[in-house]
């Protein structure tokens, strides 16, 4: 009969704790960092030799992972002069799955969108375990039409191939 109020405090306690929890995942807004680069060697992926690309246009989108419904999209983002940008987002998106995806590039000789890395995945919600409300997105990417001078001596620094 003594263990009765204590189930009682503990039960109680946890429904007041899950409920700030729903509160701030509500009101909480997200932070979406990433930057956006040009693979200056067709290797598909960011090295030294890569470059940031300025002014790029991006776009968050977040979709029902069952019905594949909109639930949020972001006006587009245009990155700074160092390939960097930030999103805010205001909810939490538990139920859906959010992407940062390319839209366009300024650069003529570097538009064409590594398909690997023309979208970047990042989770929008407080029950993920994640602490605070930054958010890091892989660096999205173009490929270059023509090879960096440089990439052939670099590849073999890193014991990739010759291009």
């Amino acid at each position: 009969m003594a263990n009765i109020p204590i189930i009682i405090i503990l039960f109680v306690a946890f429904c007041v704790s899950t409920f700030f929890n729903f509160a701030n995942a509500v009101g909480m807004t997200f932070i979406v960092v990433g930057h956006v680069y040009c693979d200056t060697c067709g290797v598909e992926f960011e090295t030294t030799l890569s470059q940031s690309i300025g002014e790029a246009i991006v776009k968050l989108e977040c979709r029902n992972r069952i019905d594949q419904s909109y639930t949020y999209q972001s006006k587009d983002i245009v990155v700074d002069k160092r390939g960097n940008y930030e999103i805010e987002v205001m909810g939490d998106y538990e139920e859906s799955d959010c992407n940062v995806i390319l839209i366009r590039s300024p650069s003529q000789d570097c538009n064409d969108p590594i398909e690997k890395w023309r979208k970047a995945r990042v989770v929008l919600t407080t029950t993920d375990g994640v602490r605070g409300n930054v958010r890091f997105a892989n660096s999205l990417g173009f490929k270059k039409r023509t090879s960096h001078l440089g990439c052939n001596k670099f590849l073999k620094k890193w014991g990739y191939f010759e291009l």
